[in-house]
């Protein structure tokens, strides 16, 4: 007789979601509810209120939008860093722009994605960063590899 082994639940990741234009807002909710290992706890429409959401909720993932009312998702991502450092930031964003990225990685995000990505991108970048990894959208890595390469060494940067 041959015994079965345990199930073990798997992990769900819990995620606020933050964009002020509520029909994109709840197309990736609709979207990630297909993903059984993610679940959108919160939604917020400001910058603000996804800070409120997060020191309330606990989530291991927001995603956030830059251009929001209230408080833009640059300081948002900043004082949820400061407030929540369990909480990973996933930057979402219309903006490709090498200065908004590189903002983003100062503020602490984790991770950033722009909205012309493909839905698996979204599911894969959640991921990561909830894993403590990073997601970053392929073409401004390439800005974050030639910054590295030119910044100038210093020996406090060997191990």
């Amino acid at each position: 007789m041959s015994e079965l082994a345990p199930t073990t639940p798997r992990a769900v990741i819990s995620v606020v979601l933050a964009d002020d234009h509520d029909i994109l807002r709840q197309g990736i909710k609709m979207l990630l509810s297909l993903q059984p290992a993610i679940e959108v706890v919160g939604e917020a429409r400001t910058g603000r209120e996804a800070v409120e959401q997060t020191l309330e909720l606990h989530p291991q993932v927001v995603v956030l939008d830059i251009s929001m009312p209230d408080m833009d998702g640059l300081e948002a991502c900043k004082q949820i860093r400061a407030h929540a450092p369990a909480t990973n930031v996933l930057i979402l964003t219309m903006h490709e722009s090498e200065e908004y990225f590189f903002q983003a990685l100062r503020a602490g995000a984790a991770g950033y994605l722009v909205k012309k990505a493909a839905p698996t991108d979204l599911h894969m970048a959640i991921l990561s960063v909830a894993q403590g990894g990073a997601f970053l959208y392929p073409g401004l890595a390439k800005a974050l590899v030639r910054a590295y390469a030119a910044a100038p060494f210093t020996p406090s940067q060997t191990t």
